[in-house]
């Protein structure tokens, strides 16, 4: 579990050397980049609970009877989500917009794979639910800087930086209890560095409005 624990802490330092480095957390947010931001994750998170119930269901996690039962019920708690992001837009009067090439990317890839190799999936839910932690300081100081930001437009935003509900540490704590084998463990890891290239370019499209080549 402490590669897991170091690669986790890898993608958190380098995601927040990502947003230092976009200078969000002095100048604030621009009203595009924000909408962006929501149209990724409304797109990204949609119809979550779909994979995650898949996962719960594959063979390799299935005979973890509490392991699979978290991942249910993690499944559950996340699925509405998308709603919050769409609710934000419709405050800001924007819609949900075309998913980013990178989210269908993430979709097509992790959805596929699930039925040979869950715990990649599961790589990539270690990095969406713990690299907010890293950043809420600058999230925090993003939102002061911005005026255009509200309560009425931001309650997807608070609750993903997980300061009252920390999933990030729920799931590694789940996947520490699962008894995982060194093979598992290896899909994990990877799960971990193929997320972060994909999230990662799906941030920077929502910082600077283009994909990458």
């Amino acid at each position: 579990m402490e590669k897991i624990l170091n690669a986790v802490k890898s993608a958190q330092d380098d995601f927040r050397e990502l947003i230092l480095a976009s200078e969000i957390g002095n100048q604030g947010l621009e009203e595009a980049q924000y909408i962006r931001y929501l149209q990724m994750q409304y797109h990204l998170v949609r119809d979550v609970q779909k994979q995650f119930f898949a996962i719960a269901g594959q063979p390799s996690v299935f005979k973890k009877r509490k392991f699979s039962e978290f991942l249910l019920n993690f499944g559950v708690e996340e699925g509405p989500h998308f709603k919050m992001a769409e609710r934000d837009l419709t405050a800001l009067g924007a819609g949900v917009g075309e998913p980013p090439l990178d989210v269908k990317l993430w979709w097509s890839y992790f959805s596929d794979i699930i039925k040979e190799r869950p715990y990649l999936r599961l790589g990539g839910t270690c990095v969406l639910e713990n690299v907010g932690t890293a950043v809420g300081d600058l999230i925090d100081s993003a939102i002061s800087k911005s005026s255009f930001l509200n309560q009425k437009n931001t309650t997807f935003l608070i609750l993903h930086k997980h300061e009252v509900v920390n999933h990030g540490e729920q799931i590694i704590e789940a996947i520490t209890n699962a008894e995982l084998s060194e093979e598992e463990i290896g899909d994990v890891l990877q799960g971990i560095e193929e997320s972060k290239i994909l999230f990662f370019r799906m941030f920077r499209w929502v910082l600077n409005g283009e994909n990458l080549f």
